[in-house]
């Protein structure tokens, strides 16, 4: 892992800190321009065109790549049962905090109705890679089965080698705990691609959502304008908000727990206690298999501490007892943890671990029932007071018609 203390208490050391917390590890443009050529090449050619892609990029294609529930006994007989069980209890306390927080299904307005209404079909992408990720099935299909989605289909890389069968026998379990209606055996760009405009046998839905490489968040882009998209997340982030009494160690073990999710972390240390400060920075430097960049920021109290962070806006907030009663505002983050461990948050807390990077999280929050929901308004009452302005308006406009028809409607009220 990658060590840098700063001293943040001078002008210069705080634009040393707010440059290394405002980068990021790659630009999406570059992606996108790798990607374009094979989003184009799936929506042309189809699923033909989606399994050169699956042969050149995992080694391994299918003319079915579907994995439908009744198959699902063979995935399961090779995941423990204690990984079973983890999952399970997993998928209930994510289900019971999104059923929390959805809002009524209608809400009466003084000109009629506001009525949520469930997207229809789902695709939720789930990496597979080094670090398959079968929390992320838990943490994108609950959402979508709370929001009350008709339709749910996972999607995750093919698995080679893997003794007949289609994909990560984990991944497959965990998303058919979720909910899911299928299993798709294919990844990367391929896959969002597919998915968004339907490539027979994979099947097109109305949203795609989940994490995954710059490929994969490139391609998410590419395909906006024809299925919505949960957000663009990158690598992950922390930022900790500690002061003296924590634990360096307990500090140390939370940068790096989030640090091992890959070689673009971004994970922070930022305190007025240089005791802590020097001591976590020794900690993490004999961390032999954290990876990413670790930055720590020494400043003058909590107030800068909380302003610095405000900059980073970062996915994961962890706030030590002191620095959360320095303050009755958090700093923008995708989600904040008051003294529990941003793991917890990662498996079992109830919140999804799909969050917002890059900044994003000042003005967007983690995957929920409500990415899954549109509030629709349906009006019920006609005001022909009301109706004057609008034909003033229409009128401003040059809408001559707009006026005409508002006119008919209030020529119909005495």
């Amino acid at each position: 892992m990658r060590v840098e203390l700063v001293d943040a208490r001078s002008p210069e050391g705080l634009s040393k800190a707010l440059r290394l917390l405002s980068s990021r590890p790659y630009k999406l443009d570059d992606y996108v321009e790798a990607v374009k050529p094979i989003v184009e090449d799936v929506r042309s050619r189809g699923y033909q065109a989606v399994k050169e892609y699956s042969e050149r990029f995992d080694g391994v294609s299918f003319e079915d790549p579907i994995i439908e529930p009744e198959e699902a006994g063979r995935y399961y007989s090779r995941v423990p049962d204690r990984v079973i069980r983890a999952l399970r209890e997993a998928v209930k306390r994510v289900y019971a905090f999104q059923e929390s927080i959805k809002p009524p299904e209608r809400v009466r307005l003084a000109v009629g109705l506001l009525e949520w209404v469930p997207v229809d079909s789902v695709g939720a992408y789930v990496p597979g890679g080094r670090h398959p990720y079968p929390s992320t099935a838990v943490m994108t299909v609950v959402p979508a089965r709370a929001a009350g989605v008709r339709r749910v289909h996972v999607s995750t890389p093919p698995c080679r080698g893997c003794d007949g069968l289609k994909a990560n026998p984990v991944i497959v379990t965990a998303a058919f705990e979720a909910g899911a209606d299928s299993v798709i055996a294919v990844g990367g760009p391929q896959a969002i691609a597919a998915m968004a405009y339907g490539c027979e046998p994979v099947p097109r839905v109305d949203m795609i959502v989940g994490p995954g490489s710059g490929y994969v968040q490139a391609a998410k882009l590419l395909v906006s304008s024809v299925a919505g998209i949960d957000m663009v997340a990158g690598p992950t982030e922390l930022a900790v908000v500690a002061g003296c009494h924590s634990e360096a160690r307990v500090v140390a073990l939370e940068l790096a727990a989030q640090a091992e999710h890959g070689p673009d972390s971004l994970v922070a240390l930022i305190t007025p206690c240089e005791e802590l400060a020097r001591r976590v920075a020794e900690l993490l430097s004999r961390v032999e298999d954290a990876e990413g960049q670790a930055v720590i920021a020494l400043v003058g109290g909590f107030d800068e501490a909380l302003r610095l962070a405000s900059a980073m806006a970062p996915e994961h907030l962890y706030l030590d007892r002191e620095a959360s009663q320095a303050t009755g505002e958090a700093p923008p983050a995708g989600v904040v943890s008051v003294d529990v461990p941003t793991a917890y948050l990662d498996y079992v807390a109830g919140p999804s671990h799909v969050l917002p990077t890059g900044g994003a999280a000042r003005w967007r929050s983690g995957l929920s029932v409500y990415d899954f929901l549109r509030p629709v308004a349906r009006v019920t009452k006609f005001d022909p007071e009301a109706a004057k302005a609008a034909v003033e308006l229409a009128e401003s406009e040059g809408f001559r018609l707009h006026a005409e028809s508002l006119r008919a409607r209030m020529g119909a009220y005495p």
